[in-house]
Parts: structure tokens; sequence; C-alpha cells
């Protein structure tokens, strides 16, 4: 039985880049014959922020946890400032390197602190007791990065990374003092399914040049994954207006002249008026009995 989870969160708005990532296996197994166990867990979170100089430099800094049963870790820091710079950027191919410094800082399990002899025996103290490595452990190191993504086709893309760390704290391995050399690569292969949906082939290994006491110096996994991606929508882009067409100016019609009263009409000489005669005067009549002159 074998389990893998896996998720990642990328942005970039601007200058500003950010990242999150985790990832957990889980697997079980068993020799022949022998009974089922546990023989893979882990679990592995990640935050990064880069701030971009230009389009191809940025400096960054990283912050790395991990829980590993099988490597004798109940937790492991890293904290990773650094500079990336990119050489390559082509249709569909991307070349980049990081250098930078490398701080580790492990919290101990107990049962993988007890020291052991080349032979494999416990190394034991004047006392006959079992000698122990510290519960924690602090290293300084440099550290180096390669990255090549390479896209085959609108569907098909590989990916590669390849890390480097030099420490320069000499390690307690119980008997003696050394450095340690580190060395992680990663390698996967993603196909495009249908819609969101991706299928990932990938291979993890993992060496350290002095592990805790019993364990092995290389690590490795091979993972199936199946992908799904959410890709934020660009803001669609303004529609083109058509440009109207021009509207003529308008033009004040010419102010309206009140038309002319008609002239009155000539008037026509007043008729000679004639003077009426006076009225005449009816004969007197005499009165009677009245006596006219003589």
């Amino acid at each position: 039985v074998a389990l893998t989870g896996n998720g990642a969160f990328d942005l970039r708005r601007g200058p500003h880049g950010f990242l999150a990532s985790l990832l957990g296996n889980y697997s079980e197994g068993a020799p022949p014959g022998g009974v089922v166990g546990p023989t893979a867990e882990n679990l592995q979170g990640r935050l990064r922020y880069d701030y971009f100089l230009t389009n191809r430099l940025s400096v960054f800094g990283m912050l790395t946890g991990r829980y590993d049963r099988f490597q004798g870790l109940d937790f492991r820091l890293n904290v990773d400032p650094g500079a990336k710079y990119v050489l390559l950027r082509s249709d569909g191919s991307t070349l980049w390197l990081e250098g930078g410094y490398d701080l580790q800082y492990d919290i101990r399990r107990d049962d993988a602190r007890g020291a052991r002899n080349a032979d494999g025996t416990p190394v034991l103290d004047g006392t006959g007791q079992p000698v122990l490595l510290d519960k924690t452990f602090l290293d300084h190191s440099a550290r180096a990065f390669a990255g090549y993504k390479y896209a085959f086709n609108d569907n098909v893309r590989a990916s590669v990374g390849l890390e480097f760390l030099q420490g320069f704290v000499d390690f307690d391995t119980g008997t003696g003092q050394a450095k340690r050399s580190r060395f992680n690569s990663e390698v996967a292969v993603t196909a495009n399914l249908f819609g969101n949906f991706a299928l990932s082939l990938g291979f993890n290994a993992r060496f350290d040049s002095q592990p805790l006491p019993g364990k092995e110096s290389w690590d490795t996994a091979t993972t199936v994954n199946l992908i799904y991606t959410y890709k934020e929508a660009p803001p669609p882009a303004p529609a083109e207006e058509t440009p109207a067409a021009p509207v003529p100016p308008t033009v004040a019609p010419p102010a309206a002249v009140p038309a002319a009263a008609p002239a009155a009409p000539a008037s026509a000489p007043a008729p000679a008026t004639t003077p009426m005669p006076p009225p005449a005067t009816p004969p007197t009549t005499p009165a009677p009995g009245a006596t006219g002159p003589t």
C-alpha cells in the first residue's frame, strides 16, 4: 500500500512571487513471510517568497519543514535565503540557477540517537551504557540549485531539479567528527488528461553523507500522482469599440423674420358732402278771430 499527496500554490503579482507546497508519503510493505508494517512516512511543507529585481533576477527567502520517521526526524527546519537567475527562457524551455545559504535545525527521534560502530554495533561508554547523540543539531551550509523545465507540446512537459548543500559544521557521528554533504534531486513528467486534470510520474532521490546511526545514506521514492490544476483566469481584454459615425454639426435655422403686416389700403377720398337745405317753413295760418292789418 502506498499513498502520496501533493499540493502547490503559485502566485505572481508584479515584482512579488509567492509559493506554498505540501507533500506527504505513506506506504506499507513486508519482506517475504514477514509482517506488514510502515516503510515510508514523511510530510513536508514549504513557503517561499521571491522579489523580482528584473524579469530574470530575483532574491528570495524559503522555509521548509519536514517530518520523516525513517530518517529519524521528529522535525527538520530549513531556512534558505538566496538569489535566483534565469539563464534561458524560450518557447517551451526554462533553465535557472539558485545560490545561497542554508540553516538546518533537526529535532531527532529518540530511537535514532544511539551511536553505532562501523559494523552496526552500539557504541558504549566507559560504564557500558549506549552513547546517545544530541537530541537537536544545528548545521550551516552553502546551497546551490539548478532547475530545468521543458514542454514537449501543449500536453506533455518535464521538470528536473538538482540541489547540493555543503555543511560547515562538524557532525558528531558518535565515533568521530565529519562535515556533511547533501544532495537532493527530483524528476517529473506530467501529461494532461482532460480539463484541468493531469497525470504525473516522478522520481525523488536524497543523499546524506552522514545519516543518523542505522539509517541509509540514500532515500528514494517513485510516485504517480493525479493532479488537478486551478488557474486564475486573466481579466478579459476590453472589447474594441466601433467608432460611432460622426454626427454632423447642428446648424441653427435662420431666425424667422416676422411677416410684415399688410399695408392698410389707401383711404378713398371722402365723398363731397352736399349741404342739406334747411327745412321749409310751413305757412302760418292765422288764428281764428285774429285781425290782420288793414
